[in-house]
């Protein structure tokens, strides 16, 4: 074989072995490592490693709703009224019993007790305490302060009571909390146009919320219209 022969076929072979090292090199190449998160300041024990700037981030949190006292300028001349029960014994034995059974679930309640302080509330309404009615729905509002119910009933009791502002604002408490409910917003416009029909302002407002949130029903076109024509 002559000398140039050798210098060619030498010279493929080196290139072919280029080629295959090429080749395998890509195949087998570890691709780079993910970055890893820094642990929280809380969960991070260690020591900061040099150059890497720590940064904190703080969640923000829902604001809590807070259980109205009696509004200035209201005023409550009694507590009490005529309950469901009044002039009846049994019928008061018969709450005074129920009121027991449902305070002792309270006492150990945990997800349950919005509702049996609402039922607790319930049955000194039958007795006609007010007092102990506001008490109740008072906890059932921190309880489960984005739960519309103890606020419609607070604004029911206090309406009932004479303190109108005090009841206005428990009852739009109501259609904010829960504002997809219809009831909620039926019966707040229907506070607002039979204790103050004068105040434009307030009920445009409350029929405006309405409708954005369970829409313009026939109710609220009756609502409107009946105000309107007062």
């Amino acid at each position: 074989m002559s000398k140039a022969w050798l210098i060619i076929t030498g010279g493929i072979l080196v290139i072919l072995a280029a080629g295959i090292a090429q080749f395998l090199f890509q195949r087998i190449a570890a691709s780079p490592a993910p970055a890893t998160l820094e642990p929280s300041p809380a969960e991070n024990n260690s020591t900061t490693t040099p150059g890497v700037k720590e940064v904190s981030v703080s969640i923000p949190t829902r604001a809590v709703q807070k259980v109205p006292s009696i509004a200035k300028g209201d005023s409550i001349a009694s507590w009490t009224f005529k309950g469901a029960y009044a002039d009846n014994p049994e019928l008061i034995a018969k709450a005074q019993v129920e009121i027991k059974r449902l305070s002792d679930l309270l006492s150990t309640a945990t997800s349950s007790a919005m509702i049996l302080s609402v039922d607790i509330a319930n049955q000194y309404e039958l007795l006609g305490d007010g007092k102990k009615q506001y008490e109740y729905l008072e906890r059932a509002a921190r309880t489960n302060p984005e739960n519309g119910l103890p606020w419609h009933n607070l604004g029911v009791l206090m309406e009932r009571l004479g303190a109108y502002e005090t009841a206005r604002i428990a009852y739009e408490k109501s259609t904010l909390v829960q504002s997809e409910l219809k009831f909620y917003h039926y019966a707040y416009i229907e506070f607002l146009t039979s204790r103050t029909k004068d105040d434009v302002v307030s009920i445009e407002k409350a029929f405006a919320f309405a409708e954005k949130n369970i829409g313009k029903t026939q109710y609220l076109i009756d609502l409107r219209a009946e105000w309107e024509k007062s």
